[in-house]
């Protein structure tokens, strides 16, 4: 049954809080915080940078929020507006008024969130379950993105995930305590280690529970209708999917795709290689652009 996400107590949202406000406040360049009403509630976007053509909207992997980009905003926005929205249903800044009860209601969401920030086309980026939820916009909405970009997308975004990877997440959220979450962490991105102002983050996120439906593989037919220029990347040592069969995936049904794998990488893609994964995804972004182009 659809529901709405909430934290378990009052002391969880006011350790979110704490937590979130530290993290906000190591933000690098200067931004406005913009709260857009949609039909499942207000939420909360960060706007950075200035400059022409279409703005770059990224989505954080599961459970995250738009602060979770704080370390790569500085290069992320210095030619071009970037909007790091939290994703209503997790746990943010976000407050939801009504279920997201399915993938459309998902698309809606972020149409909704565009219209409201005044935005026509934008280049929609997101990692891992946030790569996925870029790809839901595109599948039903691929007329508002001047590009789709997907930074080691979800196991479920191509093909069922294994019971393993299911069974790490579920034995850690049984009950997180630090040692645990630093340690699927080093499971599933050993390139980067938390902070202590991340971590903090972490723990107090575990203590809400999701309003946002899970994800699940798209089909060959939904992956057709991603009619926005695309740009997939994998890390090659990646613990939550198969990288080739998703690359296949990806080249035999979207119709104007690039994929890229990076070899001795794994989910920690983008954290662990931002030199070289940032300027292809601006590169990308500068071919594909409205303006630009």
């Amino acid at each position: 049954m659809p529901k709405i996400g909430r934290f378990t107590n009052a002391e969880a949202r006011a350790a979110f809080s704490s937590a979130y406000d530290t993290v906000a406040a190591q933000w690098p360049v200067p931004s406005v915080d913009i709260d857009v009403e949609t039909p499942f509630g207000t939420t909360r976007v960060r706007r950075s940078g200035a400059g022409e053509g279409a703005p770059i909207v990224l989505l954080p992997g599961i459970g995250g929020n738009g602060m979770v980009w704080h370390r790569f905003i500085g290069d992320l926005s210095r030619d071009r507006v970037v909007y790091t929205p939290d994703v209503i249903g997790w746990a943010g800044r976000c407050e939801q008024t009504a279920p997201l009860r399915d993938v459309q209601d998902i698309a809606t969401w972020m149409v909704a969130v565009l219209d409201g920030l005044g935005e026509g086309r934008v280049h929609l980026a997101g990692n891992s379950y946030g790569a996925w939820l870029a790809g839901v916009v595109a599948v039903h909405h691929s007329e508002r993105l001047a590009s789709l970009t997907m930074f080691e997308p979800s196991g479920a975004t191509f093909a069922r995930p294994s019971w393993g990877l299911l069974l790490k997440f579920l034995k850690a959220g049984i009950r997180p305590t630090p040692e645990r979450m630093r340690k699927l962490n080093k499971w599933l991105m050993p390139g980067f280690e938390f902070t202590d102002e991340e971590l903090a983050v972490v723990m107090a996120v575990a203590k809400f529970r999701s309003g946002v439906p899970w994800d699940r593989p798209f089909t060959d037919e939904q992956l057709a209708a991603i009619a926005a220029p695309s740009l997939i990347l994998f890390g090659a040592e990646t613990v939550v999917s198969d990288p080739v069969r998703g690359a296949t995936r990806a080249c035999d049904n979207i119709p104007a795709v690039e994929v890229e794998t990076y070899p001795g990488i794994g989910h920690d893609l983008l954290w662990a290689n931002p030199d070289q994964v940032i300027p292809r995804f601006l590169t990308f972004t500068d071919s594909h652009d409205p303006v630009r182009s």
